[in-house]
């Protein structure tokens, strides 16, 4: 389901969200995404975490694909000034959502380059990829918050 952005978007049945799997954006380690618009962005090893800031900060970055997902949404009716605080929300939302993107690839790179007998493949298998940098539940986690201090800018919690 990948597709790269120069290709033309073909329809497929049963999937509203071309854009498939992909590495998780904020650890690059794992698998994330999927064929629906409700998909999320990250691994479940990062999500959790990301729900664990909301709830002891009340931050939480926006990491489903869909802006619902992110807690975001249009409403249809009342005064413009709500629609146009939801729109103004939405934009700098998309806005982060494509930072968080561009963070992910970053670290996907940075993992690939610490394998050094990976320089000449032009290809990783997700299992190879996973494999290689598959943790215990314990330091998975605490690599998602390494992740996240390093994209918030924060020593601590």
């Amino acid at each position: 389901m990948q597709r790269c952005s120069c290709e033309e978007y073909l329809a497929y049945p049963g999937v509203d969200c071309p854009s498939g799997f992909h590495l998780c954006h904020m650890c690059a380690a794992l698998l994330a995404g999927g064929t629906g618009r409700y998909s999320w962005n990250v691994c479940a090893v990062c999500l959790k975490f990301n729900r664990k800031l909301e709830t002891n900060y009340g931050v939480k970055l926006p990491l489903g694909r869909h802006s619902i997902m992110n807690g975001l949404a249009i409403p249809l009716d009342g005064p413009e000034e709500k629609k146009d605080g939801a729109i103004s929300q939405l934009l700098n939302s998309l806005e982060l959502a494509e930072d968080l993107s561009e963070w992910g690839y970053s670290q996907a790179r940075a993992l690939f380059e610490s394998v050094p007998t990976w320089k000449e493949e032009t290809h990783i298998l997700l299992s190879t990829w996973e494999a290689k940098f598959h943790l215990t539940t314990v330091r998975a986690t605490s690599r998602s918050v390494a992740a996240f201090k390093t994209y918030l800018s924060v020593e601590n919690f």
